[in-house]
């Protein structure tokens, strides 16, 4: 704050040719003294040198504890130029929405009731147009969905039948692939299962073939009506109405007939996959019955009865799986037999080398033969002494023969 001494340090100006002020100035300073003249006694009004030199001592005996960073420096918006153009544009828009509000407003305030109900019709028509595509597109999906199956049963069929038996290998000749007509077959398949799931597939097919789809309503056409007529446009929208409940009406048939579809497939599916459960153990007999087949061949019938398994008979997957399991299970017991054949004609092989040996012998090697005894006639045995008839054959013979053998002497 600055003093009037400080402002005015001459004093208060005074004219040269004005009277002494006797009453003020003066004799104020005879009675106290001219502070003015003496500056160690004036008193200044304001402290203001004195908070300086403090501030000053205060800074010169400040130790900083730690610098601080310097704050980073704001970027500085630059000012948006206005952009006329755009301007421009957004006051069109403007212009262009109150634009179409009176034009909206006046058509509203000007129109007919023909006019409003024209417009109930047309929306009307662009319904039935929009669901009759809908019903034509849901009965070709149900066409094409019926055709399939079928189609899929009928490959299936013809592959079960090739599953239930094949030539037996052991009835081929060697090096012959075709059976002859009088060869015997080998089962493949579980006889009564297999029986079981062709009747399920014939009675699929015929369900199929029994489905009847319902018919679509007939084109919409709208008949010539004057269109500022509240009555004619009136009985229009009452025969768009008709027609939007026919399409209600043939949508609601084919969804039911989806469901019922749905359900016998479903049914069908669940006979099938019965079915494939009876291939692991089928395959495990197979393995069984042929032991001296080849390991990689017994492996082989294994992975196709769980392809069956893995199929459920479904698509093109189910026909391809059983053939694949029909050739794996022909070329193990091909295997065996081939196997068996061998082992045949190894033992013929030794049993005619046994002969062969017993047949000829190296000169040198005979046996002695032992002469054969003649045969000799039967013996009279000795009669008894004591036999009269015998005692007087023998004194005659006796006598006779003593007399003519001795000399006389």
């Amino acid at each position: 704050m600055t003093s009037l001494d400080e402002l005015f340090p001459d004093g208060a100006r005074r004219r040269a040719d004005a009277a002494p002020d006797l009453h003020s100035g003066s004799r104020l300073g005879d009675v106290f003294g001219d502070t003015r003249r003496n500056p160690a006694r004036m008193r200044p009004l304001s402290r203001r040198q004195e908070l300086i030199e403090l501030v000053d001592s205060a800074v010169a005996d400040a130790k900083p504890i730690m610098s601080a960073p310097p704050a980073p420096a704001r970027d500085r918006r630059q000012r948006r130029r206005i952009d006329v153009i755009n301007v421009g544009m957004a006051a069109l828009a403007v212009v262009a929405l109150a634009a179409a509000g009176i034009v909206g407003g006046v058509q509203a305030a000007t129109a007919s009731p023909a006019d409003k109900a024209l417009q109930v019709l047309r929306a009307d028509e662009e319904s039935i147009e929009s669901g009759s595509a809908g019903l034509a597109a849901t009965q070709s999906r149900l066409e094409t969905s019926i055709a399939e199956a079928d189609a899929e049963a009928e490959a299936l069929r013809a592959a079960l039948d090739a599953v239930r038996e094949a030539p037996d290998p052991a009835d081929i000749p060697p090096g012959q692939t075709a059976a002859p007509e009088d060869a015997g077959t080998i089962e493949l398949a579980d006889p009564e299962a297999l029986k079981t799931v062709v009747a399920a597939v014939d009675a699929f097919r015929a369900e199929l073939a029994a489905i009847e789809l319902p018919g679509l309503p007939d084109e919409y056409t709208r008949q010539k009506i004057d269109e500022g007529s509240l009555a004619e446009v009136g009985s229009a929208i009452d025969a768009a109405n008709e027609k939007l409940s026919e399409i209600d009406r043939a949508g609601a048939q084919l969804r039911a007939v989806r469901t019922d579809l749905d359900a016998k497939i479903a049914a069908y599916e669940q006979k099938l996959t019965a079915f494939t459960a009876s291939f692991p153990p089928r395959a495990e007999q197979a393995i069984d019955d042929n032991p001296d087949a080849d390991q990689e061949l017994k492996d082989a019938v294994t992975a196709a009865a769980a392809a069956v398994v893995a199929s459920g008979l479904q698509g093109t997957e189910g026909p391809a799986s059983l053939t694949a399991y029909r050739e794996a299970v022909v070329a193990l017991v091909a295997d065996q037999v081939h196997a068996d054949r061998v082992r045949e004609e190894e033992q013929r092989e030794r049993e005619r080398e046994e002969r062969e040996r017993n047949r000829w012998q190296p000169p040198g090697t005979e046996q002695p033969t032992e002469p054969t005894p003649a045969p000799t006639e039967p013996t009279t045995p000795p009669k008894d002494p004591t036999d009269p008839g015998a005692g007087n054959g023998s004194g005659d013979g006796g006598g006779s023969g003593d007399g003519g053998g001795l000399p006389i002497g």
